[in-house]
């Protein structure tokens, strides 16, 4: 009867390092991809509406000033004057409009939050998943194939 050549376990175990080595990179990438989305949400949620909102409420106290400023020149008829209130006005009101643009794009991104990344997000835990069993399973099959074929080797050498 014949026996194997077994000849070189280190490629077998340099092998089983680099599957280790890339199992750790992968769940840390794996947990950066988690807290990003986690990230994402609250900043739509939270940062993203009250900057928003706290900006909304300025430019209309500045409209309010500049609508103020145009009836003043209205009044004392200064053609001049009341041109230049009016188009600031008409600016500020553009800006006004763009907020209110803005607040229901961060609205909408947040309604489709779940259907468009969480759906992304979650083929990644199903990545983690895989890594975690079956990647696992891997490593301890090379750790048991690295001890037999070494016991296998030195019981040769005897």
């Amino acid at each position: 009867m014949s026996g194997a050549n077994v000849t070189n376990l280190e490629a077998l175990e340099r092998f089983r390092s680099s599957l280790v080595l890339f199992l750790e990179r992968a769940n840390l990438v794996l947990d950066e991809v988690s807290e990003e989305v986690k990230r994402t949400r609250i900043w739509l949620q939270t940062e993203q509406r009250l900057k928003l909102g706290q900006e909304m409420k300025r430019r209309e106290r500045e409209l309010e000033m500049l609508e103020q400023e145009l009836f003043t020149a209205r009044l004392s008829d200064l053609a001049q004057k009341k041109t230049g209130a009016q188009m600031q006005v008409n600016q500020k009101r553009r800006e006004l409009r763009e907020l209110e643009d803005t607040l229901r794009k961060v609205a909408g991104w947040l309604r489709n939050f779940d259907s468009t990344v969480e759906t992304e997000a979650k083929k990644a835990e199903k990545l983690r998943h895989h890594l975690d069993t079956d990647m696992t399973r891997a490593v301890t099959f090379l750790n048991e194939a690295i001890r037999q074929l070494g016991a296998y080797t030195s019981r040769g050498e005897l």
